[in-house]
């Protein structure tokens, strides 16, 4: 009998043994603060630059928490908006009976105008506690946010010059379409383009070009040039030496997110490359001087014809001379 009760014994004791030793592995586990973090929601999908994506941080398994910091830490190309705080703090567990078992955080963030298409990194800070301070003992969760690239690129270049008429060649070398593409030649010190400065191209597609053409003087043709040295037009501004100096256009256009966007191309340029016949600069800009031609030409064809009539008339009077006895 006393052996039965000592193994009763035993056997209870063991059982309570068993018992204690897995709700101590049960707190054990259970005490750890360890949560699972991750983006639920984004708007858009993918992400557009110069534009905000909202995204919902959801962040669970919170049980073992008391308390519970984040942080978000936006580097390039991501900024927080301004309304926004970039810490939260969660003081009190969400584990509640028929209640949803999590916390969803919300954010509002700034995507750079200029960012690249691509795969981009969200940093989030978090700890256990109420500190708002991560500049030590900190977890870092990174999120992954997609960037799509709606601008493109254009190659320019001089495609012909007749005279003062200079066609430009654009062509949509990027990947995306240019919508409602305008060609315009700026005010500049070397050039300028008379009459109509503007040209609409329209849509280019990627891979596509097409064709602009100005009318391009030099901004010195306007200098009033006396004899035997030149007085500057005040108006124009001192542009210098600009035979070989480049032409800049601007380019603007329309992405396909709606986003109007303005590039500026520097071409390589010469009025050397003006035809013979086109005499649009004077200064220091080299030309042909076809106004001297022209005049010594003219003076030699009014010599001659005035030789020839003397000519002429000396034939005429020998004959009236030689033939007036006879007559009469």
């Amino acid at each position: 009998m006393k052996n039965k009760i000592f193994i009763i014994t035993l056997s209870t004791i063991a059982l309570i043994v068993i018992i204690l030793a897995s709700t101590i592995n049960l707190v054990s586990a259970d005490s750890s603060c360890n949560p699972t973090i991750q983006i639920v929601n984004q708007d858009p999908i993918p992400a557009i630059p110069n534009d905000y994506v909202k995204v919902t941080i959801e962040i669970s398994n919170l049980v073992s928490c008391n308390k519970f910091a984040i942080k978000l830490d936006p580097a390039y190309p991501f900024s927080l908006d301004s309304g926004s705080e970039s810490v939260q703090v969660l003081e009190q567990t969400p584990y509640s009976p028929n209640y949803k078992k999590t916390w969803d955080i919300p954010y509002k963030i700034r995507v750079a105008s200029d960012a690249i298409q691509g795969d981009y990194t969200l940093r989030l800070f978090y700890h256990e506690g109420d500190n708002q301070d991560f500049s030590t003992n900190y977890v870092e969760n990174d999120l992954n946010i997609s960037i799509v690239d709606s601008q493109t690129d254009f190659s320019t270049i001089i495609q012909g010059v007749s005279g003062s008429q200079v066609s430009i060649g654009v062509v949509n070398i990027g990947k995306n379409t240019a919508n409602s593409l305008i060609v315009t030649i700026p005010n500049q010190n070397g050039y300028t383009a008379t009459g109509i400065n503007q040209q609409i191209l329209g849509n280019l597609n990627a891979g596509d070009y097409s064709l602009a053409t100005f009318t391009i003087v030099s901004r010195t043709a306007g200098r009033n040039i006396t004899r035997g040295n030149q007085q500057q037009n005040p108006n124009i501004p001192n542009s210098g030496n600009f035979a070989n100096q480049n032409l800049t256009i601007q380019l603007d256009y329309t992405d396909g997110i709606g986003i109007r966007r303005s590039i500026t191309k520097q071409i390589p340029f010469s009025l050397n490359s003006f035809s013979a016949g086109n005499s649009t600069g004077s200064g220091n800009f080299t030309r042909r001087n076809t106004a001297s031609s022209s005049g010594i030409s003219i003076w030699w064809y009014i010599g001659g014809i005035i030789v020839i009539l003397i000519i002429l008339s000396i034939v005429y009077l020998n004959l009236m001379i030689c033939c007036i006895p006879t007559i009469f």
